[in-house]
C-alpha cells in the first residue's frame, strides 16, 4: 500500500517543502512513503537507521539511542515523550514511521502508480502521464519509470528502468540509479544546500539508491557496485543523453536544466549532449571517525564552449576528486568535504550538528570559487563564502527556531544575510505556527515578510487551516508588496480523505511573488507560485475502495487578472 495518507501528514508542516526554488526533493518523499509502509523499530534501530525518520534532527536520533541505553527497551511509542525535548507535536509527526516491535519481513512486493494530468478544457498534447512500478523478489528489486511531458507524443517518451540486487553489504544496480555519498558537493541526490531538510541529507549516506524521479537530466544510467572488505567501496559508471543547446558550430553551449518538454524549442534540445562518468568512492571507519575519498572522471560530447551557462563551463573532459570526514560522538556529529573540481578549483564545506541543554544546534560553513562545477553536485554562479546557523528549542511551553544564512560574494565584496524566526504552539484543538524573515544585501534590507499557519480540529476527523503571508521587496523604486490569504477544510476517514482550499493573492510585481505549499497527488511536491492579483483553489480527494487500491483526484483553478488556468489530475496506486 503506497501511502497516499503521507502527503496529508506532510501538510502539517508545509515549511519542510515550502522553498522558493525548484528542487528535486522527490527522494525525501520516497523515503517517507517507504517508512510509512515499513516503520522502524525504535528498540533495535541504529543511529543511522533513525536518521531516515522524517522530522527527526540528528540530535533527536542521538537522544533516542541514549535514552534506550540508559532506560532499556521502549515499552510503547508514548515512552518517547519522556525524552527531554520531545513533545506531542513532534510525536504526532513521527508516530506513523515508527513501531516498538519490528514488522514481519515481506518476501515479495509489487506496487505500481499511474498518474495523468491535463489542462481543462483539454488542449492538444496537454496531457502529462507518469507511471512507477516496483517489483521485489528477495534480493532483487526492479524499478521502471515512464513519463510524457505535455508537448511529447509518445507515452514512453521518457523511461528509466533499473534492477537492484541488495545482499546487505553488497549492492549491484543496472540501469537508472542515483548515488548518496558524501555531503553533496560531488554527489547530491537533491541538488540543494542549507535548507531545513539538508542537515539530515548531509549526515545520512545511503550509497546506491534507485532513481524514481522524472527529472530527465539528473541521476546516472549504467551500473554501480558496492561491497565491504577491510573498507567499504563503491564503483559506478554512467553513459546517458542530456538536454542542451548546440551552437551554430556544433559545440555544446549549455544544459537545459529543466528537462521539461512543453514546446518545440525545449523538444529540440532533447538528448543533444552525451555524458559519460566513471568513478569510485572508498571509506574507512576508525572508531568514531569516518574517512572517505571519491573521484570520478567525466566527459561531454560535443564539447562545451559556452558563453551563457551559469558557470561559464568550458571543455569536454575533466575529473574531480574529494575528501570527506565525519566524526560522531554521543551528542554531536561533525562532517566536512573538500573537493577539487574543473580547472583545479577547490571548494568545500564543514558542519556541526548536535544538542545541548534545551537546544538543538546546527552549523554549516562553505566556500566555492566562481566556476566551481560538479556535474552531480554543486555549481557556483559566483564566489561564495558563507554558512548557516540553525537553532531549535522544543519544550512544553512552545517550539522556537532560528535560522541565519550568510553568503559573501567575494567578487563584489558584498554580504547577503537571511534570517528566519519560527514559533510553534499547540493549545487544545489549536496548533499555530508563525514565521518571520528578513534579508539584507550589503547591510541594506531588501526583503522581509511573515507567515501564519493555524490549524483547528473541532472534532477528530475534521480540521480547518488558515494561512496568511505577507512579503515586502525593497528596491530603489520603493517597496513592492505581496499578500496571500487562504482557508482550507479537510476531513479524514479510514477510506476517504478530502481537502478543499480557497485563497486570494495580490502582489505589486513578479519580484513580490508568493510561494505556497499545497497538497498534491502522491509523489508530487507542489509549491504554488502566485503573482499579480487573483484567487485560486483546489479540491483533493483520496479514495480507498479496497486495501490494495487507492485512487487520488485533484482539480485546481488559478484566476490571475484575465488568465484562468484549470488543471485536473487522477492517480491510481496499486500494491500487492
Amino acid at each position: 500500500m503506497i501511502a497516499l495518507l503521507l502527503l496529508l501528514i506532510l501538510s502539517d508542516d508545509p515549511m519542510l517543502f515550502e522553498v522558493e526554488e525548484d528542487k528535486d526533493l522527490e527522494i525525501i518523499l520516497r523515503d517517507m512513503e517507504y517508512l510509512r509502509n515499513n516503520p522502524i523499530d525504535i528498540n533495535t534501530a541504529s543511529f543511522d537507521e533513525l536518521t531516515r525518520i522524517p522530522y527527526l534532527s540528528i540530535s533527536d536520533c542521538l537522544k533516542i539511542v541514549e535514552y534506550r541505553e540508559k532506560k532499556g527497551p521502549y515499552n510503547s511509542l508514548g515512552d518517547l515523550l519522556n525524552i527531554p525535548g520531545f513533545d506531542i507535536i513532534l510525536f504526532d509527526m513521527i508516530k506513523h514511521f515508527i513501531v516498538v516491535k519490528a514488522k514481519p519481513f515481506k518476501i515479495e512486493k509489487f506496487a505500481t502508480r499511474m498518474r495523468v494530468q491535463t489542462e481543462v478544457p483539454e488542449k492538444e498534447l496537454s496531457e502529462e502521464y507518469y507511471t512507477k512500478t516496483e517489483c521485489s523478489f528477495d534480493p532483487y528489486t526492479i524499478f521502471f519509470i515512464t513519463e510524457k511531458d505535455p508537448y511529447e507524443n509518445s507515452f514512453f517518451d521518457y523511461y528509466a528502468p533499473s534492477i537492484m540486487i541488495d545482499q546487505g553489504t553488497r549492492k549491484i544496480v543496472l540501469g537508472k540509479y542515483n548515488l548518496d555519498l558524501g555531503s553533496g558537493i560531488m554527489l547530491s541526490p537533491i541538488g540543494s544546500f542549507f535548507y531545513s531538510t539538508d542537515f539530515r541529507i548531509m549526515i545520512k549516506e545511503r550509497g546506491i539508491i534507485p532513481y524514481t524521479s522524472v527529472l530527465e537530466n539528473s541521476g546516472f544510467f549504467g551500473a554501480a557496485y558496492s561491497d565491504s572488505l577491510f573498507l567499504k567501496y563503491t564503483l559506478f559508471f554512467s553513459n546517458q543523453k542530456l538536454d542542451g543547446r548546440i551552437d551554430s558550430l556544433g559545440f555544446a553551449s549549455s544544459f537545459d536544466e529543466s528537462g521539461d518538454h512543453t514546446d518545440s524549442i525545449s523538444l529540440d534540445r532533447k538528448d543533444n549532449i552525451s555524458e559519460k562518468i566513471f568513478g569510485y568512492d572508498i571509506r574507512y571507519q576508525f572508531s568514531d571517525l569516518l574517512i572517505s575519498n571519491r573521484t570520478y572522471w567525466c566527459s561531454y560530447n560535443p564539447e562545451f564552449v559556452c558563453s551563457d551557462s551559469f558557470t561559464k563551463f568550458y571543455g569536454g573532459k575533466f575529473w574531480t576528486s574529494g575528501l570527506g570526514l565525519k566524526y560522531s560522538r554521543d551528542f554531536f556529529v561533525m562532517f566536512s568535504e573538500f573537493v577539487r573540481s574543473y580547472k583545479d578549483r577547490i571548494g568545500g564545506l564543514f558542519g556541526f550538528s548536535g544538542y545541548f541543554p534545551y537546544i538543538d544546534f546546527n552549523l554549516v560553513g562553505k566556500y566555492f570559487p566562481v566556476g566551481f562545477y560538479s556535474p552531480k553536485g554543486v555549481e557556483a554562479k559566483d564566489d561564495y563564502i558563507g554558512g548557516t546557523i540553525d537553532i531549535k528549542h522544543r519544550s512544553k511551553i512552545a517550539n522556537l527556531g532560528l535560522t541565519l544564512t550568510m553568503d559573501n560574494r567575494t567578487e563584489d565584496d558584498s554580504m547577503k544575510y537571511n534570517l528566519r524566526l519560527n514559533f510553534e504552539k499547540k493549545i487544545g484543538i489549536l496548533n499555530a505556527k508563525f514565521q518571520m524573515r528578513w534579508r539584507y544585501l550589503a547591510q541594506t534590507k531588501n526583503l522581509s515578510g511573515s507567515r501564519v499557519f493555524i490549524r483547528m480540529k473541532p472534532v477528530k476527523k475534521i480540521f480547518i487551516d488558515l494561512r496568511l503571508e505577507e512579503r515586502y521587496v525593497y528596491s530603489s523604486n520603493g517597496i513592492e508588496k505581496g499578500l496571500f490569504g487562504g482557508l482550507e477544510l479537510g476531513t479524514e476517514f479510514k477510506r476517504l480523505k478530502i481537502r478543499m482550499r480557497y485563497g486570494i493573492f495580490n502582489t505589486d510585481s513578479y519580484a513580490a511573488r508568493i510561494y505556497v505549499y499545497e497538497i498534491d497527488l502522491p509523489g508530487i511536491i507542489h509549491n504554488r507560485m502566485l503573482y499579480n492579483k487573483g484567487n485560486y483553489g483546489f479540491i483533493y480527494v483520496s479514495i480507498k475502495p479496497v486495501d490494495m487500491l487507492k485512487i487520488g483526484l485533484k482539480y485546481s483553478v488559478v484566476n490571475r487578472d484575465t488568465l484562468s488556468l484549470k488543471k485536473l489530475g487522477c492517480q491510481i496506486d496499486v500494491k500487492l
